[in-house]
């Protein structure tokens, strides 16, 4: 492989990691939506801590933080039992 071909390489891997990364934020907008159950419950079942907090200060949108906690511990109480 020449250098030209390593360079070319490199600068296209950084790209398109920029890109994924850009992607990943820009996914975020959907966690904004009206249905706060089910946002709380996604992120219990996936063992995040709450994060009502985070999507008050990023969301333009008003977070319903009962229905985000309510949501949060159905979808927490889901998970499995570690050791089971």
């Amino acid at each position: 492989m020449t250098p030209t071909t390593r360079t070319f390489l490199s600068a296209f891997a950084a790209a398109a990691f920029a890109a994924t990364l850009l992607a990943g934020c820009a996914s975020g907008a959907t966690d904004c939506g009206s249905d706060w159950y089910g946002t709380g419950a996604r992120d219990g079942r996936l063992g995040a801590q709450p994060q009502a907090d985070y999507y008050a200060a990023h969301c333009s949108v008003p977070v319903d933080r009962a229905q985000y906690a309510s949501g949060w511990q159905a979808g927490y109480a889901q998970r499995p039992v570690p050791g089971w």
